[in-house]
């Protein structure tokens, strides 16, 4: 009888039956400890565990996918003019977030940028994705109701849309807490600049900006309110087109960062000088708000947060855990509604989390 260990000297990957051997088990035990199984001991999980990882031994994703369903891959989802992500200052950081989380949970993340009518339903129905997060709130309406009937966990990150788990920010509370602050500095020329005003966030923080403003007898005239285009120039477009119009606000708001720092090149090129005659006010903090001269006042996001805490609910729905209410961060409010699970998918699941945005004053004001 040959009792030798299978031996990896050669050169070769290590398989399950080094790992078997090596431990003193049998392949079956191996296996049900690398895919979770139930029936073995918490001694004996440790010791397959570390024999695999001293070992070096990676589990083949396709042989995984044939014996339990799953890929082992998170999709993320994001609409191509984000792209390429990795040089948006906003999502970088949010998909970083993302991938962190995954990580920890021996989950890989899938990329894939939305070029075409119905390729966010394909990414969700081909199966090579357990669950799929959908980041940005410029997706399309129906695809997100239709993402419903696919039968795979969907997690909404900087978005929500009913029925659908979401993570997303009080965008109105930043529309506020902008012209509070504008309010309290004197201004009583608002404007407001953007790249679009048909981004649903954009929208929600000129509402809470309308509101204040309205509460403290101050007019935001339709003059006083442009868009530039979706690109980095967008801030400085709209800021020209508010200054053709004759109008000369004391204060600004930029429904981002972006949109700010571009705004203030136009200023500048006018003639008009920031503080001094035009207060400013963004909304992100990316890492370029703080380096612009003068420094940016923005409504900072926590954007690593907002994708950490996507993923984690994209990996509660595969386990089939049922989340209970509150959850909440950096004094953010969080809404969270469980429904049925079944077989460890989401059958019917509402659940959101609201992060508050906090004000960062800057020179710019």
């Amino acid at each position: 009888m040959n009792n030798t260990k299978p031996s990896t000297r050669s050169g070769g990957k290590p398989t399950i039956k080094h790992v078997a051997a090596e431990a003193g088990v049998g392949v079956g035990t191996v296996s049900r400890v690398l895919n979770e199984e139930q029936g073995v001991s918490s001694a004996m999980r440790e010791r397959v565990l570390r024999v695999a990882k001293d070992l070096g031994y990676a589990r083949s994703s396709v042989g995984r996918s044939l014996k339990t369903g799953m890929t082992g891959n998170v999709g993320v989802a994001i609409m191509s003019r984000h792209a390429p992500v990795i040089l948006n200052p906003f999502y970088a950081v949010v998909i970083g977030g993302i991938e962190e989380v995954l990580e920890e949970h021996d989950r890989h993340l899938l990329l894939s940028s939305l070029r075409r009518k119905g390729h966010l339903l394909d990414l969700a129905k081909e199966g090579r994705v357990d669950a799929l997060l959908v980041v940005g709130c410029d997706i399309d309406s129906t695809d997100l109701e239709l993402l419903k009937g696919t039968g795979r966990p969907v997690v909404l990150v900087d978005h929500s849309h009913p029925g659908l788990p979401s993570v997303t920010v009080d965008h109105v509370a930043a529309g506020r807490l902008a012209a509070e602050h504008l309010m309290e500095r004197g201004c009583r020329r608002p404007a407001f600049v953007s790249e679009n005003l048909e981004n649903p966030n954009f929208r929600m923080r000129l509402e809470g900006f309308k509101a204040v403003l309205d509460e403290h007898g101050v007019k935001l005239s339709a003059t006083g309110i442009a868009a530039g285009g979706d690109s980095w120039e967008g801030g400085y477009h709209a800021m020209n087109r508010v200054l053709a119009s004759g109008v000369t606000p004391d204060g600004v708001f930029a429904a981002n960062d972006p949109a700010a720092l571009s705004a203030m090149r136009a200023l500048n090129e006018a003639g008009l000088k920031v503080p001094q005659d035009v207060k400013i006010v963004g909304c992100d903090d990316i890492h370029l708000a703080s380096q612009s001269q003068p420094p940016l006042t923005t409504l900072a996001i926590e954007k690593r947060r907002l994708g950490q805490l996507g993923a984690e609910l994209a990996i509660e729905l595969l386990a089939g855990e049922a989340v209970g209410a509150g959850a909440a961060t950096n004094g953010a409010e969080g809404e969270r509604m469980a429904g049925a699970i079944e077989g460890g998918r989401a059958e019917v699941r509402t659940e959101t989390i609201v992060l508050t945005p906090t004000l960062t004053v800057r020179a710019s004001t």
